[in-house]
């Protein structure tokens, strides 16, 4: 009877209007020009629709129609935000889709270069009332707003508006929305269908809708969400385990365990936009008063590359200040009844749960309607949203039980992933890559990117490092034993007069092209096995303040065979950055060097300018004789700068250096073991960044971390569980297969920065590599080690740095690709080492960008745990200039921390963070707990 009832309702209001009156009310609603707005060739129109006479209840509404030269074929589209109580035109019309942003004064507006307005005419509506502009005068109407009334008053506003506006009668009609709008959009599709069903030829032609990290059932979205917090190292581990076993997502109301452990896990979150988890919160102009001028510079950094897209953490108040103009009330026809309070982006009285009567469980039954019924229905996500997650999306869809039409594959924009999408009979469903909650103005518009990977035609064979028994010393404790002898005849042999001479012919006068410095450097070559003629090549430069008393750090890539040169020193940490073409150096002002003297050293031999005389060697290499080369280099290498001797030393290093740093500390630990006096190498701790720790972990974690981040299928990841057994040196075909399609779902994306644009000019040599950024002026340059690779092959470079004295056969690259096919020996978990060398009271820290999709914080999460660590403080956000740098947890022994929007090399994309955690690890002390 209410439905019959309502389609009465609406059949008298539809003949109502007459030509002469839609007309005067059209030309009445028109905008003739907005405050402080530039000249446009399209028109506006917006005012108000009564939907219920006897309350008082009118909705509001702006009509932007399409800029194209055709806006009466352009179809017409509805835009709806959520909340409950959140207003479209603050956040779709203002910050997302609409024609116009508000500058920072809340004076003028600018154009929005990416606009849907150029597709279709655009419809904002604040619903339900009390929302913007819209409004009641009926005050209990505010506390008694829920989803049922809000489909109907929805419903009855398009009737009447379109009895305004008869010419979008029978023209193409979407619906579009995010939020909780994921409630309103298919409420309101399903209202519409039913209306039509009433008529023969109905005047809504209804065509489909589309809904954006949307609310859709309340069991998937909470579990969703959980998960999304651990995958994305928001929450601790513990909190983890407390929600899921306390909380039973499918109750109506919590329990107060529950509610005590999600309360205990959203305080983890510290102060970051849960909406956009890796762009900057808006820092209100009053707590930057009080702010150093570094303070204001390195602020500025944080935000620069966000604003340059476009995006403003603070633009929310922009629209409050813009929207309260009287001006601008009276240009948009709002605000005629002179509501008794201001106008905000949300209603706290809409808003709040309390108030709001009616909400259901799950819109999935009214999806399988609307699938049935042919409508057009896209579903899609930014996958930086932790408050409607991808995941919560992706379980929820699961449960739909569609069939897939056509497979999950990545989708390109400009050269660029843009996201994933898997089409089902009936629906679509889309991920949008580095998109929060509102994707459109979380994300630039398309811009240029990456070069295509080619795509094998077969599964490529997945191939583990096999560790061999006869690569590894037999005998262990009498290798020691040889070794440490061997060492105490290095480290006596050197004189002073000949130390000071050798680092006198190491001392590099300047870099061709190279800025001036108040600081000291020397490169050059430390043989580590005379037979063979095996040298490694070093890069030291000195701290530009107090280098005497500054401690010295040793940094170590991966690979392994990778250059720490051409990416530690010049990428990351280095003083200098390289220029576009190769030909000058600029200041790095972020670099290491300003805590600590940073040796860079290109490990093992065939790694860089490092090198042998006996070709085989770069098909020998492996773990054990890389510790033990190190080590045999750290000795020399003091001998020749005895000033170093017993310095405060530390090792950090990433990737694959994951093995090198711990087994070189070993190492380092056992040698000074033999020295009953101070050791030479005064070793008092080291730190390791998204490293690889043990093979079982981080291989389950990387495919926890791909489906978690919306890389992969749903198929795909099962198919991985089932198949691979990461326990194993050697993968089945099955395995092989599903990493395959793993692969090629993942597209031209850099999985070592997921959300970073890839270099449209990669080199096959390189693309097994991290993919770069580069922080110049301030900019991201992913194409950074093409300029590395131009720099260290200019002979004037190499002679500068008393490199490539033996005239090296091949170019100096990034990687040899030789020496990481042919690895021979590689320890299957570090996690022993750890233990001892936490036993032996050295500082270790362990850190993770959390961007890194191949080495990622889940696997590194997932190996620490089995460390079985007692917790001395627990997880908490760190803070970085004003913003959460990520997030800690310091066990006994060990200190790990994650940094929040950085890839695998950390201090490329958040080279302040980085510093921040650098400074706290030399100082023994824990990341800043607060501003």
């Amino acid at each position: 009877m209410a439905r019959t009832h309502l389609l009465f309702l609406l059949f008298v209001l539809l003949s109502l209007a007459t030509s002469s009156t839609s007309t005067k009310e059209q030309e009445e609603d028109r905008i003739k020009a907005l405050p402080g707005q530039p000249k446009v060739g399209f028109s506006q129109f917006s005012g108000y629709v009564t939907v219920n006479e006897s309350h008082g209840r009118s909705l509001f509404y702006w009509l932007t129609e399409s800029s194209s030269h055709s806006p009466h074929t352009k179809p017409l589209l509805l835009w709806l935000n959520g909340g409950p109580g959140c207003s479209s035109i603050a956040y779709g019309a203002s910050e997302e889709i609409g024609p116009f942003r508000i500058s920072k004064t809340g004076c003028n507006l600018y154009l929005n270069n990416f606009s849907w307005n150029t597709e279709a005419n655009l419809l904002f509506l604040e619903s339900p009332v009390g929302v913007g502009f819209s409004y009641t005068n009926t005050s209990s109407d505010f506390e008694e707003s829920g989803d049922e009334r809000t489909a109907q008053e929805n419903l009855i506003f398009l009737i009447s508006w379109m009895s305004r506006f008869p010419q979008y009668r029978y023209r193409d009609f979407y619906i579009v929305g995010e939020s909780y709008a994921g409630h309103y959009v298919p409420q309101l599709a399903q209202k519409i269908h039913e209306y039509n069903n009433a008529y023969k030829n109905p005047v809504i032609n209804l065509k489909g809708f589309m809904v954006g990290n949307p609310e859709m059932d309340k069991n998937n979205d909470r579990l969703g969400t959980i998960t999304y917090w651990w995958s994305h190292a928001m929450i601790s581990d513990a909190s983890y385990n407390r929600i899921l076993k306390n909380c039973d997502f499918t109750a109506d109301r919590f329990s107060k365990e529950c509610d005590s452990a999600i309360y205990v896990a959203a305080a983890d979150f510290g102060d970051i936009d849960q909406y956009s988890i890796y762009t900057p919160k808006c820092v209100p102009p009053q707590d930057q008063t009080n702010q150093t001028e570094f303070e204001q510079m390195m602020q500025m950094h944080t935000t620069k590359r966000f604003l340059e897209d476009q995006y403003d953490p603070c633009t929310e108040n922009y629209a409050e200040i813009y929207y309260n103009r009287p001006e601008v009330q009276r240009a948009m026809h709002a605000n005629h009844t002179a509501i008794p309070y201001k106008w905000t982006a949300c209603c706290d009285s809409v808003f709040n749960n309390w108030n709001w009567r009616d909400s259901d469980n799950s819109m999935l039954p009214i999806y399988k309607e609307l699938i049935a019924a042919g409508l057009r229905i896209w579903v899609y996500s930014g996958d930086t949203d932790s408050v409607i997650p991808v995941t919560a999306t992706r379980y929820s869809l699961g449960k739909l039980n569609l069939r897939v039409k056509t497979r999950w594959y990545p989708w390109y924009s400009g050269n660029q992933v843009g996201g994933r999408t898997e089409v089902y009979e009936g629906l679509t469903f889309v991920t949008v890559r580095g998109a929060g909650h509102e994707l459109h103005w979380c994300t630039k518009a398309p811009s240029k990117r990456s070069v295509p990977q080619v795509v094998p035609t077969h599964p490529p064979p997945f191939q583990p490092i096999e560790e061999k028994a006869e690569t590894i010393v037999k005998d262990r404790e009498m290798a020691r034993i040889h070794l440490i002898i061997i060492l105490l005849v290095i480290s006596s042999t050197s004189s002073s007069s000949s130390s000071l001479r050798e680092q006198e012919e190491d001392m590099i006068k300047a870099l061709p092209g190279q800025p001036q410095v108040g600081f000291s450097q020397f490169s050059g070559y430390v043989t580590v096995n005379e037979s063979h003629g095996r040298s490694l090549f070093y890069w030291l430069t000195e701290s530009p303040s107090s280098s005497h008393t500054k401690p010295l750090l040793l940094w170590l890539n991966g690979g392994p065979g990778c250059s720490s040169i051409g990416y530690g020193a010049s990428e990351e940490i280095g003083p200098f950055r390289i220029n576009k073409t190769g030909s000058n150096l600029y200041l790095n002002k972020f670099t290491w060097n300003t805590e600590a003297n940073i040796l860079f050293l290109e490990s093992p031999a065939g790694v860089g300018f490092s090198y042998t005389n006996t070709s085989s060697d770069l098909k020998d290499s492996g773990d054990e004789r890389t510790a033990q080369e190190n080590l045999i280099f750290l000795i020399k290498w003091m001998s020749r700068f005895p000033q170093y001797q017993y310095r405060d030393f530390y090792i950090v290093g990433e990737s694959y250096a994951g093995h090198y740093v711990p087994q070189l500390a070993k190492k380092i630990h056992l040698y000074n073991k033999a020295f009953n006096n101070t050791p030479i190498i005064n070793l008092k701790g080291f730190m390791v960044g998204n490293g690889d720790m043990d093979k079982h972990y981080d291989r389950l974690g990387a495919a926890m971390y791909a489906w978690s981040h919306a890389m992969i299928s749903d198929k795909t990841y099962k198919s991985i569980l089932k198949h691979c057994s990461f326990t194993a040196d050697k993968t089945s075909d099955k395995c092989n297969w599903a990493l395959y399609f793993a692969y090629r779902e993942f597209g031209k994306v850099n999985g070592y920065s997921i959300y970073s644009p890839s270099c449209v000019h990669q080199t096959n040599q390189t693309k097994f590599l991290h993919g770069r950024l580069l922080v110049e002026e301030y900019e991201y340059d992913p194409c950074t080690e093409s300029y590395a690779e131009i720099y260290y092959n200019r002979p004037d470079v190499q002679r500068a740095m008393h490199a490539n004295l033996t005239s090296i056969p091949y170019k100096w690259t990034l990687c040899n690709m030789v020496v990481n096919n042919n690895w021979k020996d590689s320890e299957f978990s570090m996690l022993p080492i750890y233990k001892e060398l936490t036993a032996a009271g050295l500082r270790i820290w362990v850190f993770s960008g959390d961007t890194d999709a191949v080495v990622p914080v889940t696997g590194t999460r997932l190996a620490l745990s089995k460390l079985n660590l007692p917790v001395k403080t627990p997880w908490y956000p760190w803070y970085s200039e004003k913003q959460v740098g990520g997030w800690t947890e310091v066990y006994e022994g060990l200190t790990f921390a994650t940094i929040r929007g950085a890839g695998h090399e950390v201090p490329v994309l958040q080279p302040e963070r980085a510093l921040t955690l650098l400074r706290s690890f030399l100082a023994g002390k824990e990341l800043p707990r607060s501003y």
